[in-house]
């Protein structure tokens, strides 16, 4: 793409792709849609990330039929918002909206995120009304924000996601970051840029199936926090002083009670030695917090594993644009 055609571009709309054979197509037709009606061009890019179905067929074909439509194979599935990441690598609008490439997310309304950074506003997130996953992810969801939320040092909107508006500046930071496993919303929301919240009506998948599994949320959500906040290992620093605490108020107790039983006074209904079962849950405890203080530890330890061997965060099999494919060589 010449430079005279990047200066021209306006909106650029980032969709990641996963095995979404069943949606590409409908979708387009309603980007193209929606987009008719706005004023200023726009591209699409969506990023193949490592499907197994005919998503790469598709998006070939879809891409002879749209000019505006640059389609990213990556060479396997590097997750969700390595995806994004490749995406974004090749914006050349003024604004980029992030959206996901399942139809939940209506490009219906991305007028209205426009309109609404024409306010002024840097960054504009998408608030769902409700969630569609089932009641135990959406419990799992709503969690996950309130404690993420109260880790960092930076304010984040609860229950938003990634589908949203965002400025050149924004999203231009946001590739720079050095990081090898970004969260992008997170990093939308650390840049500190006016942003605002747009409530929409999320709807439920219609067709294909959904990638998130709750392990899969589970990792997302412990990757959110690791990635901005120390607090947990914090957290056990706390735990070790409050253990410390105890551990001296409860020797001085059964000190000061040995103490009197040698001057005859019964200061307990119960010999403390036949307390086996107090102590095997006593073991067990720490044991248990032991684990899980290693097992923090470790989360932060891997993450310091993948940033210092600094591989790419994705590779690209195959982009086409205009019609044409390139195989990336690199």
């Amino acid at each position: 793409m010449n430079s005279e055609k990047k200066r021209s571009v306006v909106y650029s709309i980032v969709i990641p792709a996963y095995n979404e054979e069943k949606n590409l197509a409908a979708l387009m037709g309603r980007i193209e849609k929606t987009m008719s009606s706005v004023q200023g061009t726009y591209e699409v890019i969506i990023v193949d990330n490592g499907s197994y179905d005919s998503t790469p067929l598709i998006l070939d074909n879809l891409a002879q039929r749209y000019q505006s439509l640059v389609a990213v194979t990556l060479s396997r599935n590097f997750g969700y918002d390595n995806a994004i990441s490749a995406g974004m690598d090749f914006v050349s609008g003024e604004k980029v909206i992030i959206m996901d490439g399942d139809q939940q997310d209506p490009p219906e309304v991305i007028p209205d995120f426009i309109n609404k950074a024409k306010e002024g506003y840097d960054i504009v997130y998408g608030i769902r009304k409700k969630r569609t996953e089932n009641r135990i992810i959406g419990f799992q969801m709503k969690l996950f924000y309130r404690i993420w939320k109260s880790m960092v040092s930076f304010n984040v909107p609860a229950d938003a996601g990634n589908f949203g508006i965002i400025s050149r500046r924004v999203a231009d930071i946001i590739i720079k970051m050095p990081e090898q496993n970004k969260f992008i919303r997170g990093l939308r929301a650390w840049t500190g840029y006016p942003s605002a919240g747009l409530e929409y009506e999320r709807v439920e998948r219609q067709l294909g199936e959904t990638k998130f599994s709750f392990l899969s949320y589970l990792n997302h959500a412990v990757n959110g926090i690791t990635s901005f906040s120390s607090f947990p290992l914090r957290l056990f620093t706390y735990l070790g002083f409050a253990g410390l605490f105890l551990s001296l108020v409860l020797g001085g107790f059964f000190f000061i009670t040995r103490l009197a039983e040698l001057f005859g006074y019964k200061v307990l209904f119960y010999n403390i030695s036949s307390g086996f079962t107090t102590l095997s849950l006593i073991t067990l405890f720490s044991f248990s917090v032991t684990l899980l203080g290693l097992g923090i530890i470790g989360e932060y330890v891997g993450r310091i594993f993948e940033e210092v061997k600094k591989r790419p965060s994705y590779l690209i099999s195959k982009v086409t644009r205009n019609g044409e494919s390139r195989i990336n060589s690199d």
